[in-house]
C-alpha cells in the first residue's frame, strides 16, 4: 500500500456489518442492555424506520448547515428520502448510577441531490421507556460508519464500472470472489473526493482457475456519494 497517496484520508476499519432489514437494526442494540431495555429501544427503532423529509422538522443543526436542501422543507413529489441505521452507542454510566439509562441512535441520510454530502441524524433515547430525550440533532461533519446498504452499493458500482473487477468474476463462481473493505474519511478535497463523501477501499481476492496463477489482490476505491470507481495501486 502506498501511504503517500493517503494524506487526505483517514482510514476507519469498521468491525460490523448491518443487515438492511429491521432485524439488522435489532442486532445493533448493545448486548449488555436488559431485555426490557432492548425491547424499549426496538420499539423506538421500529417507529423511526422511515424518513418523511431529509432534514427533520424542528431538528437542531449542530455543526454546519446541510448543503443543497434547506431545513423544514417538504420533499418534492417523487423524491425518495433514504435512511440507514449506522450506529447505536450506549452512554457511559454516571457516578451513583448502576445502570446506563440512555443510548444514542445514529442514522445516515444520503443527500437527495446526487453527489452532495449527506447528513447524520442523532436521537438520544431513554432506554427505560423507549422515548426520545431532547431534540433530534442534525450532524454534517460527523463521520458515520458505512451502512450495509452503502457497502452493497459500493460493491455493485465496482463490478459495474471496473473492467478489472469484471475480469475477476469472469469464469468464476460468485462465491470464489472475496472482498474486504476499509472506510475512508476524506479530510480535505483530494482529486474527485471531497469532505463528506462516502468512500471505501475494497480489496478483492479470488480462488485460482485451474491451470492459471492466482491473481494478486485487487484494490479499488469507490466513492458512493459521487458514483466513482478507480483502481487503487
Amino acid at each position: 500500500m502506498r501511504h503517500h497517496k493517503l494524506f487526505a484520508f483517514t482510514i476507519l476499519a469498521v468491525s460490523f456489518l448491518m443487515l438492511p432489514a429491521f432485524a439488522g437494526d435489532i442486532d445493533m442494540i448493545p448486548p449488555q442492555f436488559s431485555k426490557e431495555q432492548r425491547d424499549n429501544l426496538a420499539r423506538f427503532l421500529e417507529k423511526h424506520q422511515k424518513a418523511d423529509r431529509y432534514v427533520p422538522k424542528d431538528a437542531k443543526i449542530v455543526d454546519a448547515p446541510p448543503t443543497g436542501i434547506p431545513g423544514n422543507v417538504e420533499p418534492k413529489a417523487g423524491t425518495t428520502i433514504k435512511q440507514y441505521t449506522v450506529q447505536i452507542v450506549s452512554h457511559r454510566p454516571v457516578p451513583g448510577q448502576e445502570e446506563v439509562k440512555r443510548a444514542d441512535v445514529f442514522y445516515y441520510r444520503p443527500n437527495p441531490e446526487k453527489g452532495k454530502q449527506g447528513i447524520t441524524i442523532k436521537h438520544t433515547v431513554d432506554i427505560t421507556t423507549g422515548d426520545q430525550v431532547g431534540p433530534t440533532e442534525v450532524l454534517v461533519k460527523h463521520h458515520s460508519p458505512m451502512s450495509r446498504e452503502e457497502l452493497d452499493e459500493a460493491v455493485a458500482l465496482a463490478k459495474d464500472k471496473s473492467p478489472d473487477v469484471k475480469a475477476l468474476y469472469k469464469d468464476r463462481e460468485p462465491t470464489a470472489v472475496r472482498w474486504e473493505y476499509l472506510q475512508l474519511k476524506i479530510n480535505k478535497k483530494h482529486g474527485d473526493h471531497e469532505p463528506g463523501d462516502r468512500v471505501v477501499r475494497l480489496m478483492y481476492q479470488v480462488s485460482p482457475i485451474e491451470g492459471q496463477d492466482t491473481p494478486r489482490p485487487l484494490k479499488m476505491t469507490v466513492n458512493v456519494t459521487k458514483g466513482l470507481v478507480a483502481r487503487d495501486d
